[in-house]
């Protein structure tokens, strides 16, 4: 199949409508998870400040997983876009220059998938509840995230064709634990921060495989243009479907903030 075949293929509306409608499903699912752990967990607060507790907790938590998603989708950009003009621009000016500034390309690549996913989480869908730190470390848990994705494709899809980028993004996320002058201590905080956000990576890579299961399975998400590519795909999806959550203001709804924590949330 050529490019155009494929783009064809992945806006034919019913069978897109139909894995969409999926995807928001699932993600109701797993807001629906973080509710109900956190208001598990509630219980054991006093009753004044379980309310504020309930909002807070959950909000930061939904949020969480949002930036997670929201980082995968901005690492597995790049990756995409490599694996694409590797895959379909074999000839032409264009290809001439990328086979001579491939490198110096996959790093403005890098950087503007770090410009996406600041995009994506304080302009498309502000997420206010988590600081600086918080997003930092669900960063970390995000290349891990695709590192797993990888691991997946390599030993479940049994394809070697991405094992440079596995070895690569193992470098780049030790880099991220461990850079040049920070302490052990540091080292321990940074594990320790991200570790917290292993629960969400585990729920975000059930999600992704829920779908990818399915849209493998239906014929809509297609190995033949590349797993990653597909991979990126849903995730796209998932995005529009937290973009349409949070304008619904379900989660508000949900949670139903007091006067305090409802301005400027």
């Amino acid at each position: 199949m050529s490019a155009k075949e494929y783009i064809l293929h992945y806006v034919e509306l019913k069978p897109m409508l139909a894995f969409f409608l999926i995807t928001l499903l699932l993600l109701v699912i797993c807001v629906s998870i973080i509710v109900l752990v956190v208001s598990l967990s509630a219980h054991g607060v006093t009753t004044m400040y379980k309310k504020d507790y309930f909002y807070i907790r959950s909000s930061e938590l939904v949020e969480r997983f949002y930036e997670m998603i929201f980082s995968g989708s901005s690492i597995l950009s790049f990756l995409a876009s490599y694996y694409i003009i590797e895959r379909f621009v074999t000839e032409g000016s264009f290809r001439v220059f990328w086979d001579d500034h491939s490198d110096l390309l996959l790093l403005g690549m890098i950087i503007t998938s770090c410009l996406l996913n600041t995009f994506l989480d304080r302009v498309l869908i502000p997420l206010r509840n988590i600081d600086k730190e918080e997003k930092a470390s669900v960063r970390m848990i995000a290349m891990l995230y695709v590192i797993l994705i990888f691991v997946y494709i390599k030993f479940i899809k049994e394809n070697n064709n991405y094992d440079g980028f596995i070895t690569y993004f193992l470098g780049l996320m030790i880099g991220r634990f461990v850079y040049f002058d920070a302490s052990f201590g540091d080292f321990i905080a940074s594990v320790k921060r991200a570790g917290q956000n292993l629960p969400l990576m585990v729920m975000g890579l059930a999600y992704l495989g829920i779908m990818c299961y399915i849209g493998f399975g239906s014929k809509y998400l297609l190995i033949s243009n590349g797993v990653l590519v597909s991979t990126f795909i849903a995730h796209i999806f998932m995005v529009i479907a937290i973009l349409i959550i949070h304008n619904t203001n379900v989660l508000r709804m949900i949670f139903r903030p007091t006067d305090k924590n409802s301005d400027g949330n």
